[in-house]
């Protein structure tokens, strides 16, 4: 073999190996994304799982009162969504998990911390704003992040990673019928 096959196999050789190192760099980057897409789509299932879940339960504690009225009167007072004093510890109404952290763990393993946010909401032209009386609705927000030093679900924030928080919000009215 002369000079001129040695440097043309070295050459063919740098771009095979050139090759090889860019093709291992594209899977090594999308094995990374679906991974981060995997937590990603399995905390948006729970956030749908715990919205199934929260719209089983009663509107308020005096929906189950069969001697009430059902007057916004009736209703839980703004300041004091959450637990009842009889509830024990025991969810049976929409309000009860206001302000409620709970630790879940999806089918992948990874830890969720989910926090549970309920106000009164009323229709203010095309807005749904809070309101500070009792109403016939009440919108529940579901913030659910990871539960870990190093976050799972992040973004970019000036080139660092920071924690992110995926959000769903949705209102539960109260239909009084016979």
């Amino acid at each position: 073999m002369n000079t001129g096959q040695t440097l043309l196999t070295i050459g063919a050789m740098m771009i095979l190996s050139l090759a090889v190192f860019n093709v291992n760099k594209m899977l090594l980057h999308c094995d990374f994304s679906l991974s981060e897409n995997r937590y990603r789509l399995e905390a948006i299932s729970l956030l749908t799982s715990y919205v199934e879940q929260t719209s089983q339960y009663f509107f308020d504690e005096a929906s189950t009162d069969t001697t009430s009225q059902k007057n916004l009167e009736d209703f839980t007072p703004p300041d004091n969504l959450g637990f009842e004093y009889n509830d024990h510890g025991n969810i049976d109404d929409f309000d009860d998990l206001h302000q409620m952290v709970l630790i879940d763990t999806g089918r992948s393993g990874v830890i969720y911390r989910n926090y549970f946010q309920v106000d009164y909401v009323k229709l203010q032209g095309n807005n749904i704003v809070i309101s500070n009386e009792r109403e016939y609705h009440k919108r529940m927000t579901i913030f659910i992040t990871d539960n870990y030093d190093t976050p799972l679900l992040y973004k970019y924030k000036n080139g660092a990673k920071v924690r992110d928080t995926l959000q769903v919000s949705f209102v539960h009215s109260y239909w009084f019928y016979n």
